[in-house]
């Protein structure tokens, strides 16, 4: 099973997470980029009342579309707290969405967008409707607002079939920082494997930090060609990991796992 959150506080060698501003100027990221992450990154918080299945992640207006974002399928279906079974967080017409941008400049103050919710939940654009228990590359979904964010622009996807990705190259992850979730961060990490898939998104396992709430969060490489930007590669999925707060890397015990934004990634139909 591959957990949308994990247990322990932090999985992965350190704990080297930045505030996105301070930390992008450290590792040589332009103020360009910041721009972009912050008009592409938000936060979704669904108060799951139904179920006791609260729950908020990251999501991301990836290429030219920003009438709908990309996420986890966990942040919309998540295990409740009394029966401990997986249903849609309801009422999900009370889930909001704000910008990395408005929190950061707002705070609690930032404004919430509503999520277009179908009455029939089964024509929702996921990849899964049982993401506690399906393959990790399925924990994805496609969700649309009533209305548009103000400033939102979505961040140009490369082409991922010139993309070279090895064990050992830098990547770069962004989210939210938990638990409050008003400050956008960053860290600089490592590809500890890759595993393609046929009929899936692949797979991309690396040694990040990972707490409850970096969901959704959005790995990033150097842009060959111009190495102060950054080019989308994976979201965020959770990790996987046992117990304990492990400061040895290892791969059965202590992972954070990407699903690399190849274009089945995007391949998210509606159920009739």
């Amino acid at each position: 099973m591959w957990p949308g959150f994990a247990g322990a506080a932090i999985i992965g060698p350190t704990d080297d997470w930045r505030p996105l501003v301070h930390g992008a100027r450290d590792l040589g990221i332009s103020e360009e980029m910041v721009k972009r992450i912050m008009a592409a990154g938000v936060e979704l918080s669904c108060p799951g009342t139904v179920h006791v299945n609260d729950g908020v992640l990251n999501g991301w207006f990836l290429g030219g579309d920003t009438t709908g974002f990309y996420t986890n399928a966990h942040g919309v279906i998540d295990i409740g707290r009394i029966d401990h079974k997986a249903n849609f967080i309801e009422p999900l017409d009370q889930c909001t969405v704000k910008s990395y941008r408005d929190l950061t400049a707002k705070g609690p103050n930032a404004l919430g967008y509503p999520l277009a919710i179908p009455e029939n939940r089964r024509q929702m654009q996921l990849a899964t409707f049982t993401p506690q228990s399906a393959p990790a590359n399925d924990d994805r979904a496609r969700l649309n607002l009533l209305r548009p964010v103000a400033g939102a622009r979505g961040l140009p996807l490369p082409d991922m079939g010139n993309i070279n990705l090895a064990v050992g190259q830098e990547v770069i992850l962004v989210s939210m920082t938990p638990p409050l979730m008003r400050v956008p961060e960053i860290q600089a990490c490592h590809i500890r494997a890759i595993k393609l898939r046929s009929m899936r998104p692949g797979l991309m396992f690396t040694d990040c930090d990972n707490r409850p709430g970096n969901s959704a969060g959005l790995y990033f490489m150097r842009d060959p060609s111009r190495p102060d930007m950054l080019l989308p590669i994976a979201l965020h999925e959770g990790c996987h990991e046992k117990r304990g707060d492990y400061q040895a890397w290892d791969e059965e015990d202590n992972t954070a796992v990407g699903i690399m934004l190849q274009s089945n990634f995007f391949a998210l139909q509606a159920r009739s």
